[in-house]
């Protein structure tokens, strides 16, 4: 199944929904595929993303097909991160955020009980939290830039 055809499907499903979620779910679709059609990619690239289309079996009958198009969605993204090191806008914002919250969180944590025990505990978990998160966007926001200065977000 190439693209082409892959697009005419979808499309075909989004006119005949009315479900919000359903068409969140199709325009993604849609929105990432449109997108790898846009890229200068090669034949085996090509070829690669056709095999993978294929393997996907979007024509499968479902009972519940948002949930089985949002399955296939995160399949096929994930085949375009490992195999192409494709990523979607904001990838690396999200990721490092969560990272850096995380961190955070433990280190305002372990300053605050040092501190002091009643009141240093939640005056470092908010602010180790939010710093965290900070660094973490800053952090992430440079690694989009950089992805997408190298073309490799879709």
């Amino acid at each position: 199944m190439n693209i082409d055809e892959t697009l005419k499907s979808l499309n075909i499903l989004l006119s005949q929904t009315d479900k919000k979620k359903d068409k969140k779910v199709y325009n993604c679709f849609i929105r990432t595929l449109t997108s790898l059609k846009e890229k200068d990619l090669t034949k085996t690239q090509i070829q690669l993303i056709h095999e993978e289309l294929s393997l996907l079996k979007l024509k499968t009958e479902t009972q519940n097909k948002k949930k089985f198009y949002n399955q296939k969605l995160t399949e096929f993204k994930t085949f375009l991160k490992n195999e192409f090191s494709f990523t979607s806008e904001k990838y690396y914002t999200e990721l490092w955020m969560i990272y850096g919250m995380m961190f955070g969180t433990s280190v305002g944590m372990s300053i605050g009980i040092s501190i002091n025990q009643t009141i240093g505990i939640s005056i470092g978990l908010s602010i180790g939290t939010g710093v965290g998160m900070a660094l973490g966007i800053m952090y992430g926001a440079r690694k989009d830039a950089e992805a997408k200065k190298q073309g490799r977000v879709i």
